[in-house]
């Protein structure tokens, strides 16, 4: 089955290799290491419950929409008012640059920083006036909290194209970094905006959606959490299947600042909030990743993710999706796994029909998951 998604999102993996792992047995899948949402989804789409569980704001943007979905009418009578209004007031608005938005943490550079210094400078003055004009409709229309999630999506995947980082004759971000190429082709906000509706409505008319809440304690086809993986209450009847992030090749929070830095200046923030009770920050420090100029090592990676693998121990069933192309962290990995899962079946499968990932386009996983008594 292929399955479309409106967003790209860094290390996703293929609902296949998920949907191996999913049987008969398996009554709620958990994935505490959430992404971009290809695990639940997969499990959904198998008649399983899920939780969902993300610390990154944007991801939970992400896999919300993509479950929960919106009314496909309202989307577009919606968005098409945001559009219009937008197309007439952007002139009115400022085309300065975005508060606090530098790609610094602590007075460091980001690990992913290439040419400028702030988000803003990714885009035109004019650019920035059509962008905060587009926020500012979205905030103020009357709509469904689903739809204003949609809405606010679509927003995030207009700025891509508005952006300086948009090469010639390439429409998607093919570099995780924030890198600007000499010879860029940024797209009209606007009309990015607009290509950005069609793509959204012609997917809530074809999609299935499910019932989602967003605590632990709620009930619903789907939980979407705004949590970390170490904070989450686990359940030993619960199948986890989940893909830790990346050791350093992907900088999850790095890149998503992107995106976050227009949303924490819009109503995003306070419809999250409303929602789960929680106001969403995009909290670079607890990200469990491999980060040296933000004092993350290897051991403190190996750590965190010890710790996980302890509190998880419990649960009959245990699938980690590893793609890791360094071949001295995979074996720390499968030690670690061995150390504290001690039954464990190890599996190295390639999905040759997914697009190339990593530097070297490796399409290899491997998969480590414990052995049921």
């Amino acid at each position: 089955m292929v399955h479309r998604m409106l967003v790209r999102f860094w290390g996703r993996k293929p609902h296949s290799i998920a949907e191996r792992f999913i049987d008969s047995s398996d009554d709620i899948v958990v994935d505490p290491f959430g992404g971009s949402g290809s695990i639940v989804l997969a499990a959904l789409e198998k008649g399983k419950k899920v939780i969902y569980s993300d610390i990154n704001p944007y991801a939970w943007l992400v896999v919300n929409v993509h479950i929960a979905g919106a009314d496909a009418d309202e989307f577009l009578s919606t968005a098409l008012n945001v559009l219009n209004n937008a197309s007439r007031v952007w002139r009115l608005e400022s085309s300065a640059k975005l508060p606090n938005d530098y790609l610094y943490y602590r007075g460091v550079s980001f690990l992913k920083k290439r040419n400028f210094e702030r988000v803003s400078e990714f885009f035109s003055p004019e650019s920035r006036k059509k962008l905060r004009a587009i926020l500012a409709s979205i905030d103020s229309v009357e709509a469904s909290p689903r739809t204003k999630l949609a809405l606010y999506l679509a927003f995030c995947v207009s700025l891509f194209p508005a952006s300086y980082m948009r090469r010639c004759g390439a429409g998607s971000w093919g570099v995780p970094s924030y890198w600007a190429p000499e010879k860029r082709c940024p797209e009209d906000a606007l009309e990015a905006l607009e290509k950005a509706i069609k793509r959204f409505h012609t997917f809530f008319k074809t999609k299935k959606f499910y019932n989602v809440c967003y605590t632990q304690t709620c009930n619903a086809d789907a939980k979407i959490l705004l949590s970390n993986a170490l904070t989450i209450r686990y359940r030993s009847d619960w199948t986890l299947i989940t893909d830790p992030p990346h050791a350093d090749e992907i900088q999850y929070a790095e890149l998503s600042y992107f995106y976050w830095a227009w949303l924490k200046t819009s109503s995003f923030p306070q419809i999250v909030k409303t929602l789960t009770g929680k106001t969403p920050r995009l909290y670079m420090s607890r990200e469990i990743i491999v980060n040296e100029k933000r004092g993350k090592t290897l051991d403190s990676y190996l750590n965190d993710l010890e710790v996980f693998m302890r509190k998880t121990a419990m649960l009959r069933k245990k699938v980690l999706i590893l793609h890791e192309e360094d071949e001295k962290v995979m074996q720390k990995l499968i030690e670690l796994a061995k150390k504290v899962w001690n039954n464990i079946e190890i599996e190295v499968v390639e999905i040759k029909e997914q697009r190339n990932i990593g530097p070297r386009g490796n399409k290899v996983y491997t998969i480590i998951h414990s052995i049921e008594h």
